[in-house]
């Protein structure tokens, strides 16, 4: 099925649910879709009733939540969250990666973004409020800062090692590699890594000929960076060449 006429299906099954009041087959619908689907189901919907969505969902999969309105917008889904105990929000936003978390506070009222970090867990709001530091629109505003790093002394044998010890990894597509003191000195595919003989050392197959953003680079340039190299991250670094995010 074509994905626009898919979509008028769920979101003429929605309404009909809604209206019917049928919460547990409104739900299990909802819990099919992925994130970005429930994004253009709620553009579909009015206010009112976007709101009954997303209260069902909070209730029940309160991941999924968050993601869709991740994938909503940062401005209207903060507008959604307004609504909720700042408690409430800030154990939603715990499930979140912290630049998803991040661009939906700096949405929320001032007051109410303030007491949401004070309520989020300290790992969390710290990380969120290190992106909040730097300027809106920048590479650092948007970036994910937990970003998995080699270090140089490493052999591909050690570096899958501890690639498959680490339980933050998010994107192995590209593996990069700093530094004693943090600077990036390298990158290396995933790919790259696991073809070489075990004991080779990262310094040999790593490619030194970075594509970098800095954490103050505007993110429409960063953008521009990414479509022009195909590529599928671009690693952030501050002033001092040092590895701050993806």
């Amino acid at each position: 099925m074509p994905p626009q006429r898919r979509l008028d299906v769920v979101l003429d099954s929605v309404k009909r649910l809604q209206r019917i009041g049928a919460s547990a087959n409104l739900l299990n619908l909802l819990q099919k879709q992925r994130p970005a689907d429930l994004a253009d189901v709620f553009n579909q919907l009015p206010d009112g009733d976007c709101r009954g969505l997303l209260d069902l969902l909070l209730d029940h999969n309160s991941r999924l939540a968050m993601e869709a309105l991740v994938e909503y917008g940062a401005e209207p889904g903060a507008e959604l969250l307004e609504d909720y105990p700042a408690e409430r929000i800030a154990l939603w936003l715990n499930e979140l990666p912290s630049d998803d978390a991040a661009a939906l506070i700096d949405e929320l009222p001032d007051n109410l973004s303030d007491t949401v970090l004070e309520r989020m867990r300290p790992q969390e709001s710290g990380e969120v409020e290190n992106l909040l530091e730097y300027a809106e629109q920048t590479a650092g505003r948007i970036m994910n800062p937990t970003v998995f790093a080699l270090s140089d002394d490493l052999t591909a044998g050690e570096a899958i090692q501890a690639l498959q010890g680490s339980r933050e990894v998010e994107m192995v597509f590209y593996l990069y590699v700093v530094d004693e003191r943090r600077h990036l000195v390298g990158v290396v595919s995933l790919r790259r890594l696991l073809l070489v003989a075990p004991e080779t050392p990262l310094q040999r197959i790593m490619t030194t000929d970075l594509i970098v953003a800095q954490a103050d680079t505007d993110q429409e340039e960063v953008a521009q960076q990414v479509a022009n190299y195909n590529l599928l991250a671009i690693p952030v670094v501050d002033e001092f060449n040092k590895l701050v995010g993806i």
